[in-house]
């Protein structure tokens, strides 16, 4: 899956932020539900065996809005945060069967006019998958590898108010399953989907603050971490490969909602050596399982959690099967100086491995 439409609707969340808002919650908290439709999406040809009927799925939210306490919230117009848990018929009896998704999401409203919102989700979370590739009944399933996977959703939705409390809204959206190449096959889920929902908040309306504004350093910082993963790669049910990143960047805030940067990774994957045996180039050696890389970010800022989105580029790889370019979506915990982080790093569509990390941040934001 691209990052790039989730980066430009989150820029849009922040560009239409001067819109006009409410001066109070719609309650304390809220709980919706919506059904779904759609279909599994054919980005590579080996999926199109997947593509038996519609997928049909029904999720349920809770909701709690926020007020202003912490600054960030102000700034992106009084989101709500939530849990969803949805289960979904996939659409392949045969190959896929019933799906579920369990993830935690920011709400990002694009206006707070009192009849109409507009908003932006997105949330990552765990998945599950009933049926996944075998050899023997299932060898056309040449998406999924592994009954547990890592869920990323996107939505781009409408509310329209019923009443003081209550709220219809209609949307689309993608939600995307993948191991992130823990296991093989990983060419993953994509869904694309329409919902129909409701949303019902309760409890007293709340009035939103605005909290004095903190300082932002426009002097830049640098934030390094090191991180570990494994994957596997192809043929199925193969070995474990191990990998590593060390990474260096320097952000700068832009406003207090978001920072851009540029930085370097130096990548450790053992799999390229025999991907290179594979495809039985001479002369490889250990030395080829390294990589260097260069790359752009923008991160938005929630507090003490960071979105980043990367794009990058290899100076210099022996294995060319994967292209010049790569892209990682970034989610980041800072705790004072250190930062905890979990990142999908990827091929264009194609997953490559789930980095694990911990870092330091030297300068304030």
């Amino acid at each position: 899956m691209k990052v790039s439409l989730p980066v430009f609707l989150l820029l849009c969340s922040l560009t239409f932020s001067s819109w006009a808002q409410n001066d109070s919650t719609s309650g304390t908290r809220a709980i919706e539900v919506k059904i779904d439709y759609g279909f599994v999406l054919a980005h590579r040809p080996a999926v199109l065996p997947l593509q038996q009927a519609h997928v049909e799925g029904f999720e349920i939210a809770i909701l709690r809005p926020t007020t202003g306490k912490r600054f960030w919230e102000e700034n992106f117009l009084y989101p709500d945060v939530g849990l969803t848990i949805a289960g979904f018929n996939l659409g392949s009896p045969d190959y896929l069967g019933m799906g579920i998704a369990v993830y935690p999401f920011i709400n990002f409203p694009l206006n707070r006019s009192d009849d109409w919102q507009i908003h932006f989700r997105y949330g990552m979370g765990l998945g599950w998958i009933e049926k996944t590739f075998n050899a023997t009944d299932r060898i056309k399933n040449g998406a999924i590898g592994s009954h547990l996977n890592g869920v990323l959703h996107f939505d781009f939705h409408s509310r329209k108010k019923l009443n003081t409390n209550s709220f219809i809204n209609l949307g689309v959206g993608l939600t995307h399953y993948s191991n992130g190449s823990t296991a093989m096959p990983n060419l993953g889920i994509n869904i694309p989907t329409a919902h129909l929902g409701y949303l019902h908040y309760f409890g007293n309306h709340l009035p939103h603050v605005k909290p004095e504004e903190s300082a932002v350093t426009k002097k830049g910082r640098i934030e390094c971490y090191v991180a570990g993963a494994f994957k596997k790669i192809h043929p199925p049910l193969g070995k474990t490969y191990y990998a590593g990143t060390l990474s260096v960047a320097r952000l700068q805030a832009i406003s207090s909602r978001s920072d851009w940067g540029i930085g370097a990774d130096l990548f450790y994957d053992e799999s390229i050596f025999q991907k290179l045996k594979q495809d039985h180039q001479e002369n490889i050696s250990e030395s080829d399982n390294v990589r260097p890389g260069i790359y752009g970010a923008f991160q938005v800022a929630t507090g003490k959690l960071g979105l980043m989105f990367n794009m990058g580029f290899y100076p210099y790889s022996r294995w060319k099967g994967d292209g010049n370019f790569y892209h990682r979506i970034c989610f980041r915990y800072y705790i004072n100086n250190f930062l905890v982080c979990m990142n999908l790093k990827t091929h264009y569509a194609k997953a490559d491995f789930i980095e694990w990390g911990l870092g330091w941040k030297f300068g304030k934001r």
